[in-house]
């Protein structure tokens, strides 16, 4: 009998480290401060601020949950300074790749600005869960820039953000909180790319300025109300 007991776990022991083994991710990015852009009120989301060289060469968002707390100081926060558009979050360091996984959570800092331009930090030692992984892309060298003015457009019923999908060098971020169809377009996913009317990959201008959207070959409108974050530098 003991002979057969310590023959099962001799099996065993190989299957459990191999089924292990595969939720690895394996990367040769190294442990960095991977900076985002925080934004929301009925929800809390988190945009990767991204460049095109490792380990920074991810576009990804993601909705956070954060204590009753501390949700309620940042909301407080905007409603207070209804001036500034931008507030960031300085992590502490990691890999990403191995980071950004549904469940997972990391300690930050929260600022007023840009956390490397700046900005005033009014919190720290937050700790947030990442509570959906809505859009995640590595960017691929070979890959061409696009020539479309395309939008990864998402959020809630009662908030709706899109922000620039990016492919390669030179490019923009953008990263805009508008009014669209959430039922017609939203409602029940993640993310959706849509297209906007521009006819070449550019800024669009935001001051209440109302757009047409593609989606499949529909048209669809769009208020653009507010722009949260602009940059050109960090894509060169």
């Amino acid at each position: 009998m003991k002979f057969l007991q310590l023959l099962l776990l001799f099996l065993l022991f190989p299957m459990v480290s191999n089924s292990q083994e595969k939720h690895v991710i394996q990367t040769t990015d190294k442990a960095s401060t991977h900076g985002m852009l925080i934004f929301g009120k009925n929800k809390i989301y988190a945009y990767h601020l991204p460049m095109f060289h490792s380990p920074h060469n991810y576009q990804i968002i993601l909705e956070l949950e954060l204590t009753e707390e501390e949700k309620g100081l940042f909301i407080e926060e905007q409603k207070s300074n209804t001036e500034y558009a931008t507030y960031t979050i300085e992590p502490e360091t990691f890999v990403l790749p191995q980071m950004i996984a549904k469940g997972n959570s990391f300690m930050v800092d929260l600022y007023r600005g840009h956390f490397e331009r700046g900005g005033k930090k009014i919190a720290s030692k937050i700790k947030v869960v990442i509570k959906e992984v809505l859009f995640y892309n590595k960017f691929k060298s070979d890959e061409k820039r696009s020539a479309t003015n395309s939008f990864i457009l998402f959020g809630n019923d009662k908030e709706q953000f899109m922000a620039h999908l990016l492919t390669n060098k030179p490019d923009f971020d953008q990263i805009i909180e508008v009014k669209a169809p959430f039922d017609s377009i939203i409602k029940g996913k993640n993310n959706v790319v849509i297209d906007t009317d521009s006819t070449e990959n550019s800024v669009l201008g935001v001051s209440g300025n109302e757009i047409e959207i593609s989606l499949n070959k529909t048209k669809y409108p769009m208020i653009l109300l507010k722009q949260l974050y602009l940059e050109f530098g960090d894509l060169k």
